[in-house]
């Protein structure tokens, strides 16, 4: 409380929000803080009182970090080790040196033993190494709500597209990048690979997030990243893979029915039928498409195409 107070100006609401206490307590909490001496300044700005230390206060008392905090970094750091090379990383490392530097002697003692506590094993990767200045500049339009210019090269093609487009979110998905954005020449959202992308030039305009644009219950109704209108899916595992099933959230609308021989059929409400066809198939015999038809028929010729390889 006291570090935020060093930064802003705070009412009692404000305090009770951000700390999740109520304001009986912030008030115990203001009159404890000035017993010890800190010199907090009232104001009432015409409206509810508000309190502020002054700015640059030097008695902020030091940051303390746990082993198990410091744990929770080096997980964080773990998780996007195939973005090595990349500003994301370079500024985690930036940011978990900054906080080691100031540890006592007796949380310094379990660096090494941190370090090697969270082991990654990522699946295929994409190097990313080579997009530093891309991501860099992406970063600054995300950060500041800039339009950008991106270079685009679609798949097949040698020279790049140019796409003016108002950066929203960068997406994370199997160990792959993209920023997902409103294309001006689209006029919709468009998601664009990171590792197809040159170049990136970064405007002085400055954009809004429409507030009738709710991203994340965008993404909920996908299997994947590939835009489609939802559908029941329904699909039935053996008995030998039930468990593996039962053990995972495949997607947020997952709802799992145990049948008598011991196999499990789910249901699913999702778009992504290519997306939902290559997962059907990874899991070879011990999956069986119910619903819908075009799943049943797409997994069906896919399987037949495979065989042919085989004759």
């Amino acid at each position: 409380m006291i570090r935020a107070l060093s930064s802003r100006s705070m009412s009692i609401g404000d305090l009770s929000g951000e700390f999740g206490v109520s304001r009986r307590q912030i008030y115990r909490d203001i009159d404890r803080i000035q017993e010890e001496g800190h010199p907090l300044e009232q104001s009432d700005g015409g409206g509810e009182k508000s309190w502020q230390l002054p700015l640059g206060y030097k008695g902020l008392p030091p940051i303390t970090v746990t082993p198990y905090e410091l744990m929770a970094l080096h997980l964080a750091k773990a998780h996007v080790a195939y973005l090595a090379g990349t500003p994301f990383v370079e500024n985690l490392d930036s940011l978990i040196a900054k906080v080691q530097a100031g540890l006592p002697h007796k949380v310094a003692n379990h660096l090494a033993r941190i370090n090697d506590v969270f082991v990654p094993r990522p699946g295929p990767l994409r190097d990313y190494s080579h997009h530093g200045d891309v991501l860099a500049k992406l970063e600054k339009a995300l950060l500041l709500q800039r339009t950008v210019t991106l270079h685009h090269i679609r798949p097949d093609y040698e020279e790049s597209a140019e796409h003016r487009v108002d950066p929203y979110r960068v997406v994370f998905h199997q160990f792959g990048v993209y920023v997902l954005g409103f294309s001006h020449r689209a006029q919709a959202l468009r998601l664009f690979a990171v590792e197809r992308i040159v170049a990136v030039d970064v405007s002085d305009q400055s954009f809004e997030i429409t507030t009738d644009l709710n991203l994340d219950a965008s993404y909920e109704r996908l299997f994947g990243l590939i835009d489609e209108p939802a559908q029941t899916v329904r699909i039935r595992f053996s008995a030998e893979v039930a468990y593996l099933i039962k053990e995972r959230r495949w997607h947020p609308s997952q709802k799992n029915a145990a049948q008598k021989d011991g196999s499990i059929v789910v249901t699913i409400s999702a778009g992504g039928m290519d997306e939902l066809a290559s997962w059907v198939l990874s899991w070879g015999q011990d999956a069986r498409v119910l619903e819908p038809l075009a799943l049943v028929e797409s997994v069906k010729s896919r399987l037949a195409a495979a065989i042919e390889h085989y004759r």
